[in-house]
This record gives structure tokens, C-alpha cells and sequence, in this order.
């Protein structure tokens, strides 16, 4: 039976170890309905192995995943890889239908008309090699996105972009999250990038992966990104770079 809950995603406790190898260590996250929760943090500190973990991939070694008040399991989380991993084969608005496809709920006129929303709707018969960087991570958020879940993760998704595609994604990410306000986990090693996203930012110690802090990002939404020039946001981003290297002021 479904259970309301306040939270999206409640993750309480959390351990995890491979073997001898403890990766996860008393972990406490929470991401409401419609927040976008950022988590920062060193490489090889577990991230992506939470995203596993709460994709219902894994079972975590002790502690509790819940997802809209459930137990994590398979299928209850929309997801976009580093990569876009679309199938090259298929084209371009078959890949975005791809998610409902698997759960036997396959909407192409849905996923026609998100495209047409986004600006790729000249595209949808066009393949994966056929579009740039960023219109492949368009489509790879779409993808997730139609996949009717309440929570989405995206893990590092903009990481291989250069610099001004990325923040060319951002404001399109911004914008399509304002307009349906999902739960959103983003994984990211760019405090400036989880900072402009974000509504609570996560940042995490090397592994075994604990929580440093949990920071709340105070500016309002829409959010462009002239708000990295604000002297709080400056502020902010050198605290989280202080927590990430160690070196507190």
C-alpha cells in the first residue's frame, strides 16, 4: 500500500561495506517533495554507490532506504548516468520512451511532446550520434524525467560538458525543474554547480563516506546565474571548499 510521506527519499543510518571495504558510514539524508538536494564530496567517497543503493541495485549492509514512505526497490527512481547511454540504435524520441518501455507503460506521444517542449523536437527521428554533447544530456534527462517516478537522481550528469554547454544546462535544467518540481538527488564534485542548483546541499567526507554538513542554500527561486556573483554565495562557496579540503577558517 502506498504511504504518504513527508519526504521523497529517507535515507536513516545508512552503512554500506564490499567485503572488508566500508564505503557508507551512519548516513542521514532526507529530500522532500519537489526539493533539489545536492550531494558534494571526494572521489571514491561513495556516491555513486548510494545511487545504487537507493535504485534498489544493492542492499545496504544495515539501515533503511525509503522512497514516498517504501522500502527502496528496483524501478521507483528515475535516473541519468555520467553518460547519456542512449541506445545508438534507437532513435531519438524512442530513447526517451525507453524507461516507460521496460515498466510496459510506452507513451511516444508523450515523449514527442516533451521534445517539442525543450527544442528538440526536429530531432525525434534522429539518432544519438546525430546530436551534440548537451542535447544528448537533453535527452537523457527526459528519459528520466517521463519516467513518472517521484525521485530523480542524476549522478554527475554535466561533468563531461565543457564549461559553457554547462551552464547552458543549468539554465535548462532550472527551468524544467521549476515548471514540474520533482524530488531531485544530483551528485556533482562542483560546489559552484550544487550551490546555483540547489535547494540543500550534502557534503560528504572521503571514504567511509559520512555526512560533513548539511547546508541550506538560502536564495530564491528562479534562480539564474548571476547568483554566483552574490557575496553570500562567494561566502558559501569557499566554506564548502573549506569543509571538502580540510582547511577551516
Amino acid at each position: 500500500m502506498f504511504v504518504v510521506s513527508a519526504d521523497a527519499l529517507s535515507v536513516t543510518g545508512l552503512n554500506h561495506s564490499f567485503q572488508d571495504l566500508e564505503v557508507l558510514k551512519n548516513l542521514d539524508i532526507s529530500v522532500g517533495r519537489g526539493e533539489f538536494a545536492s550531494i558534494v564530496g571526494p572521489s571514491g567517497s561513495g556516491k555513486s554507490t548510494l545511487f545504487h543503493l537507493i535504485g534498489g541495485v544493492h542492499t545496504p549492509s544495515s539501515g533503511t532506504i525509503e522512497i514516498n514512505g517504501e522500502p527502496a526497490r528496483r524501478g521507483r527512481i528515475g535516473y541519468m548516468p555520467q553518460q547519456p547511454a542512449l541506445m545508438p540504435w534507437r532513435t531519438i524520441e524512442k530513447n526517451v520512451v525507453l524507461a516507460r518501455e521496460i515498466a510496459g507503460k510506452s507513451d511516444l506521444a508523450l515523449a514527442r511532446d516533451w521534445l517539442e517542449k525543450v527544442g528538440l523536437g526536429d530531432f525525434k527521428r534522429s539518432y544519438p550520434h546525430q546530436l551534440s554533447g548537451g542535447m544528448q544530456q537533453r535527452v537523457a534527462f527526459l528519459r528520466a524525467l517521463i519516467s513518472d517516478q517521484e525521485l530523480l537522481c542524476l549522478d554527475e550528469p554535466f561533468s563531461a560538458l565543457d564549461a559553457m554547454t554547462r551552464a547552458e544546462m543549468h539554465r535548462w535544467l532550472l527551468d524544467i525543474w521549476e515548471a514540474n518540481r520533482r524530488a531531485v538527488l544530483f551528485v556533482t564534485h562542483n560546489i559552484e554547480e550544487a550551490l546555483l542548483l540547489s535547494d540543500t546541499v550534502y557534503v560528504f567526507s572521503h571514504r567511509p563516506a559520512t555526512v560533513l554538513e548539511k547546508v541550506t542554500v538560502p536564495f530564491d527561486r528562479p534562480r539564474r546565474g548571476t547568483v554566483v556573483d552574490d557575496p553570500e554565495f562567494v561566502k558559501l562557496r569557499r566554506r564548502l571548499t573549506d569543509l571538502l579540503t580540510g582547511n577551516p577558517r
